[in-house]
Order: structure tokens, then C-alpha cells, then sequence
């Protein structure tokens, strides 16, 4: 019998659910039992989704969804997607350092850099595309 060296889940899969129960131990370990919990279920929930979207009768959406693609159309299917992710997170960042700046939050800093952030990101994937097309 041959084994497969295939993951059961894919790889960006993997590390999400890894950081986000990496992130409830540490949260155990420091008593912090909502947070431990708040990271947990999403981490058991996603890895759960995975393994359901894997499944060899899945549906586009359902693996599309799950980030678990099959093939370049489902891969195509997702960067459309998730370039309207995209542009809605930057356009919630800039509402988020307008309320920030407003209401003198103490998470400015925070807005500021996840704004600067995701325009990096941004700039590089676009300079990208327009080099490959």
C-alpha cells in the first residue's frame, strides 16, 4: 500500500489552524481562558471545513471557501474573490484610522500600520500583476 504525501488540508489551511491553537495554548498557559477559547473554536471549526471541503464530491463553493482548490479554475474563482476582499479591507481601514484619529483611540498606532500595511501588500501585488500581464 502506497501512502500519499499529501496533506490532508492545504498548506494555507494549515498554518492558519496551527497559528490560531498555537495561539489558544498560549492563551491557556497565560490563564486566559476566553482568548484560549475565542482561538480555539475558529482553529477546530477551520480545520473541520478543510477536511469537509476536501472531500472528492465537494462543491466549487464549498472549496473555494475553505481556501482548499482543486484545480487553477477554483484558483481563478478565488482571486476574484478575494479581490473584493481586498479592496473592502482597505476601504474598512481607512474607516477605521478616520474613527480612530476622530476618537483618539488608543489603537492609532495599530490602524495606521495595518493601513500602510495592506497598501503595501497592495502596490506589490498590483506591480506583480502588471509585470505578468
Amino acid at each position: 500500500m502506497q501512502k500519499s504525501n499529501r496533506s490532508p488540508i492545504s498548506t494555507t489551511n494549515l498554518v492558519l489552524v496551527s497559528t490560531l491553537c498555537a495561539g489558544a495554548l498560549v492563551a491557556a498557559l497565560t490563564q486566559n481562558w476566553f482568548g484560549a477559547l475565542l482561538l480555539l473554536i475558529p482553529g477546530i471549526t477551520g480545520l473541520g471545513i478543510a477536511l469537509y471541503a476536501r472531500r472528492p464530491n465537494s462543491r466549487d463553493i464549498t472549496r473555494i471557501n475553505a481556501i482548499e482548490y482543486r484545480d487553477e479554475r477554483d484558483r481563478d474563482l478565488a482571486r476574484q474573490g478575494f479581490a473584493t476582499v481586498g479592496a473592502a479591507a482597505l476601504f474598512l481601514s481607512v474607516i477605521e484610522l478616520v474613527l480612530a484619529t476622530i476618537f483618539f483611540s488608543p489603537l492609532l498606532g495599530l490602524a495606521t500600520a495595518q493601513l500602510l500595511a495592506l497598501s503595501f501588500v497592495w502596490g506589490i501585488a498590483n506591480s506583480n500583476a502588471v509585470k505578468r500581464n
